[in-house]
């Protein structure tokens, strides 16, 4: 009977090592993936203001300009706000105690 346990707890405690080290793979992944999310959004606004600097200084074409500007500032933020929400918790809704209905009639 100690050994039944003795085996269970072993095997609990492996579990949990093995728990503990795929958490840590998954922190140090999405940590990579928000740093690559933020290096794109730093390219895409260099180019965006490289390529409206040579629509307006060297095409003298101001609304070319505008569309490069618009555009381009679109896309960095939707990369810049999907790297930040990225790294947003969600909520533990795993007990049913945890759930909120309101009132009931």
């Amino acid at each position: 009977m100690a050994k039944k346990e003795s085996e269970r707890r072993q095997a609990r405690k492996e579990r949990q090592r093995a728990a503990k080290e795929a958490r840590r793979e998954a922190e140090a992944q999405a940590k990579r993936r928000r740093q690559v999310q933020m290096r794109i959004a730093g390219a895409i606004a260099l180019l965006t203001l490289g390529f409206a600097a040579v629509c307006y200084w060297v095409l003298d074409n101001r609304q070319l300009m505008g569309i490069t500007l618009l555009i381009g500032g679109v896309l960095f933020l939707l990369i810049v706000l999907g790297a930040l929400a990225s790294g947003v918790q969600p909520r533990d809704r795993t007990r049913a105690g945890s759930i909120d209905y309101g009132k009931r009639d």
